[in-house]
């Protein structure tokens, strides 16, 4: 499945800190169904892991689907 990694910015409210560059990216549970919940487990340049309950989403006016992670959130290709 190919993603693209949407950049989030929470600099307006927070401290800015550096963010980690992302590796790799798999989901579990995975459907392209609207509001549908699906692990996402992220792998980070250094070699830390991260496991998000993520909701998949359709965007209908730009006709693309997102998995939403709060912490990261990707866009499909």
């Amino acid at each position: 499945m190919k993603y693209e990694v949407i950049r989030k910015s929470w600099s307006k409210r927070r401290k800015l800190d550096q963010q980690k560059e992302i590796e790799n990216i798999e989901f579990e549970d995975f459907k392209k169904e609207h509001n549908h919940f699906c692990k996402m487990n992220v792998l980070y340049s250094d070699g830390c892991r991260e496991n998000l309950l993520s909701r998949v989403v359709f965007n209908e006016i730009k006709q693309h689907w997102i998995v939403d992670g709060m912490s990261v959130a990707v866009r499909l290709i």
